[in-house]
């Protein structure tokens, strides 16, 4: 019986197939699998088995599934829908039949009406129903049909094209794709399908042209205005950023791409800005904000020739020159980082910054615009090392830099005892009393594979890589540990000075595990003082003053170190909280050579005097400097001339346990 039953439909032209109440094609003729492989489709998505509703709801064909399912549920004996279905040679009309059958079976029939539709005036209230514009060219490219919605984007009176040729009627037609591709259509008969922008209406359509029997052609088009418009959107997105309007990183990499491909050569300024992360995490990130859009207007205003800034993201820059010759690029790169010269103004606030640039250039450093940008990169890291509005050429050499710097980064966020991180003590020592009033904690790190680093090194890298906070709670329990013994056993009550870093002044749990570690080994927060390292101007948030306030209830001082240098801190001591004030080395170094240092000395001095702030003299190595301070009242010093640093053992047994006094003979 199915035998047969499959015989009789594989003998008809149309397309059939029999579906079940719940959409699942039962049976299929010969006709429906042709038409499905003519078409471009796959036999999985119309083979036996097949949910042919799902299919159809997945091509968003939500009125064909709603006639179908009229006619299961028995609302309605049929449901027929005419439909365009254009081949690649001509142009085609289907009408889509669907009957119930016996034993809750739905015939699904499509038949081919073109010749009917086609010889009667219905093929028009079709065309009308569209929701695409449509219109019709004869053979010689005159109008012989449009319907109202092709009027309607054309911008002309519904009738009023019949009969006019299409190049006449719109002469700037010609000037763009339509012209090339409608003749395609028209001498080669073939479907062509493109986009153009057509600048009389100011804007975009999307057209699908197609042969017809008669020699002439049809045209499907939209209006795809509003799509490029979320296009360019979209592409604004992908090419520029969000926050400074700038190119971003992949718009500057595929300039360097093409500039490659055509062998010109270029130069990368890879540009970072100095402790720019103190910022965000004491300000807020909406200032934050604020100073790079700052940053990226004041590098715009600082190009020459032709020259692209683009932002990278957080606070990394990049600008793109066309020049290679090294002594341009000096003078060049100087001048960009003249845009830090003057501080940055932001609503109600003024920060001064400084830029680390690494420079690298097309084809002496790399051959593509990936290793470029990586070379740049890496020659920035080596400009961090100098600090302060610096710049370093790319040369080979850095890899192993990097390779280093990387290796660090990594061990910092590991078991830091491991690695071979530990901590000396240096005296602070008055030599009218010659005895000790304090030590000094350092950092130190003897590294396994690479020997001693430098604590200018691997400090600054912690606070770059987010380690800045492990590293110091970690010297805090190492200390405080030892401390808590000599308080229990030898009453040792001197003075402890701690480094501390802008970011680890403006966080609250930094502190708290700082009340905490001192609660738990119990040492009274009067024997600990607070020494700010650096970048002092940052130092006046909010968060930040009562983080320090909460300190000096507790009995906690708070000292300014390297004084005199790098940020100005007089408008700062008249209302800061500073206890001390250390006195920086530059200065101790020019007793007795330079009279200007000797100056600011004395007046650095008095003012700390004035202010009722304790004052320590910090690098004292000579005989001469000794004498100049304590002559000037300068008593409390820390250097080598009293003692060098010391591990915890060795200061232990000659300033705690002996309690020894500097003896200067």
């Amino acid at each position: 019986m199915e035998n047969s039953f499959q015989k009789i439909i594989d003998a008809l032209p149309d397309q059939i197939a029999i579906i079940n109440q719940d959409g699942f094609i039962k049976y299929k003729n010969i006709a429906w699998d042709l038409f499905t492989l003519e078409n471009g489709g796959l036999a999985e998505t119309s083979g036996i088995g097949v949910n042919y509703l799902d299919v159809l709801e997945k091509g968003n064909n939500t009125y064909e599934v709603n006639g179908i399912r009229q006619v299961m549920q028995q609302n309605i004996e049929e449901f027929s829908l005419e439909y365009p279905c254009p081949s690649p040679t001509e142009e085609r009309w289907y009408c889509m039949h669907v009957k119930s059958l016996a034993d809750n079976l739905i015939m699904i029939r499509h038949e081919n009406v073109t010749e009917i539709v086609t010889q009667h005036s219905a093929v028009e209230d079709v065309l009308e129903s569209m929701t695409d514009a449509f219109f019709s060219l004869n053979s010689n490219w005159e109008f012989s049909f449009l319907n109202t919605a092709g009027y309607s984007l054309l911008g002309r009176e519904f009738g009023t094209l019949i009969g006019k040729n299409i190049w006449l009627e719109f002469p700037e037609a010609k000037e763009d794709i339509s012209y090339t591709k409608y003749h395609e259509t028209m001498e080669k008969r073939e479907t062509t399908i493109f986009e153009t922008y057509y600048p009389p209406l100011n804007t975009w359509f999307e057209a699908h042209a197609y042969p017809q029997k008669d020699g002439g052609i049809s045209v499907y088009f939209k209006d795809i205005g509003d799509k490029k418009k979320t296009e360019e959107r979209l592409k604004l997105f992908a090419y520029y950023d969000e926050l400074t309007n700038l190119p971003n990183r992949r718009s500057i990499i595929e300039t360097v791409s093409e500039r490659i491909a055509l062998d010109l050569p270029c130069t990368l300024l890879f540009i970072d800005l100095d402790g720019f992360k103190n910022v965000n995490d004491i300000y807020g990130h909406e200032k934050g904000d604020q100073l790079l859009q700052q940053v990226g207007l004041k590098l715009s205003r600082h190009l020459r020739n032709e020259s692209i800034v683009g932002r990278l993201g957080g606070d990394e820059f990049l600008v793109l020159t066309f020049e290679t010759n090294p002594d341009y690029l000096k003078d060049y790169v100087h001048y960009v980082l003249s845009a830090f010269h003057q501080p940055f103004i932001t609503s109600h606030s003024s920060f001064s910054l400084t830029a680390s640039i690494g420079i690298a250039s097309y084809p002496h450093d790399a051959r593509d615009a990936n290793l470029l940008m990586s070379a740049a990169d890496t020659a920035m890291y080596q400009a961090k090392r100098t600090r302060g509005n610096s710049y370093s050429f790319y040369h080979s050499d850095m890899k192993e830099l990097i390779s280093r710097r990387l290796l660090i980064e990594q061990e910092l966020g590991e078991d830091l005892r491991k690695h071979g991180i530990y901590f000396v003590v240096q005296p602070q020592i008055n030599i009218e009393t010659n005895s000790l009033v304090g030590l000094e904690v350092l950092s130190r790190w003897s590294h396994p594979s690479l020997g001693q680093i430098s604590p200018l090194e691997f400090i600054s890298i912690a606070e770059d890589s987010g380690n800045i906070l492990k590293l110091t709670q970690y010297l805090l329990a190492e200390i405080f540990a030892r401390v808590s013994k000599w308080i229990k056993i030898y009453q040792f009550d001197k003075k402890i000075s701690i480094n501390i870093t802008p970011y680890l002044l403006s966080q609250k749990s930094f502190f708290d595990d700082l009340f905490d570690l001192l609660d738990r080994y119990h040492i009274p927060p009067s024997m600990i003082e607070l020494e700010i390292t650096e970048e002092t101007e940052l130092v006046t948030s909010e968060m930040t003053l009562f983080n320090i306030n909460e300190c000096r209830k507790q009995g906690i001082t708070i000292a300014i170190d390297d004084f005199g240098t790098g940020f100005s801190m007089l408008s700062y001591l008249t209302y800061f909280p500073v206890d001390c004030i250390k006195i920086d080395r530059f200065f101790i170094k020019g007793i007795g050579h330079d009279h200007r240092s000797e100056a600011i000395l004395e007046s650095i001095i008095h003012l700390a005097t004035s202010l009722k702030c304790e004052i320590i003299a910090e690098g004292v190595e000579e005989e001469q400097q000794l004498l100049f301070l304590k002559e000037h009242g300068c008593p409390v010093i820390q250097g080598f001339i009293t003692d060098r640093p010391l591990d915890l053992d060795e200061f232990e047994d000659k300033y705690v346990i002996t309690r020894k006094n500097y003896n200067p003979s």
